[in-house]
């Protein structure tokens, strides 16, 4: 009985550690210098981050609300860059983007 809970106990394993993605490393840099082309239906925005193309794919995420967009390069040069821009002029169409 109480010898019996005591090899329960021990024999309990504790579960293994399970990472998720990959670890931001530096600190992150608010992009602040770009450039921006609109249109009557479109807006395209310009930004130039050197060595962007050699980072992994799901490093670079872009994320936009009707009223906002949402950018962020993880692990770039030891860094990582993020734009956030609210309160947008005009709501955006978030399905064609």
């Amino acid at each position: 009985s109480q010898e019996k809970k005591k090899q329960n106990f021990l024999t309990v394993k504790k579960p293994a550690v399970i990472m998720a993605g990959p670890i931001i490393t530096g600190y992150t840099v608010k992009i602040s210098n770009y450039r921006w082309d609109q249109s009557g239906k479109f807006v395209k925005i310009y930004i130039i981050l050197t060595g962007v193309h050699q980072v992994l794919t799901e490093n670079v995420q872009v994320h936009f609300t009707e009223r906002s967009l949402y950018l962020l390069a993880k692990n770039l040069n030891g860094k990582s860059y993020s734009m956030i821009e609210n309160n947008l002029l005009k709501p955006i169409s978030t399905e064609s983007n």
